[in-house]
């Protein structure tokens, strides 16, 4: 049976899967709930420690991430996180898969861990919005 052909690669679907999660992780590191669930596409799905969340909602998604910001920040000593890398695997004009890796930090710039992941970008076919519709990470 012959290989499939990759999909193309959209250089304007990666440059706006960049930009989105770069926003994520800005509105992440700010605490800023609101602006981090406004990155997301719903509903929306993160894999991650062996459980699988779904936020419905752009409000369930704040209500969350209200309460998980503080708790990494106490549990971990967690101060930031920063992109190691984030590579293309797919892209088309309405989606895109991205293989990133990230790292926590702590205030003193000692690293809490280093994540591996995979992000699935897409596009609103309405709104023309891009938002991250699934993580599937090794973060806890």
């Amino acid at each position: 049976m012959p290989a499939s052909p990759e999909p193309p690669v959209d250089p304007a679907a990666v440059d706006a899967a960049l930009a989105v999660t770069d926003a994520f992780l800005s509105t992440f590191n700010a605490g800023d709930a609101g602006g981090h669930a406004d990155t997301l596409a719903y509903p929306h799905v993160r894999l991650a420690s062996a459980t699988v969340r779904i936020w419905s909602s752009r409000e369930e998604a704040v209500d969350n991430m209200a309460r998980a910001i503080p708790l990494l920040r106490e549990r971990a000593g967690w101060h930031h996180s920063e992109w190691d890398h984030r590579r293309p695997i797919h892209a088309t004009a309405a989606k895109v898969h991205l293989d990133v890796q990230f790292t926590r930090y702590r205030a003193d710039g000692s690293v809490i861990g280093v994540y591996p992941a995979v992000y699935v970008i897409v596009r609103d076919a309405e709104e023309g919005r891009w938002g991250i519709q699934c993580r599937s990470s090794f973060a806890p």
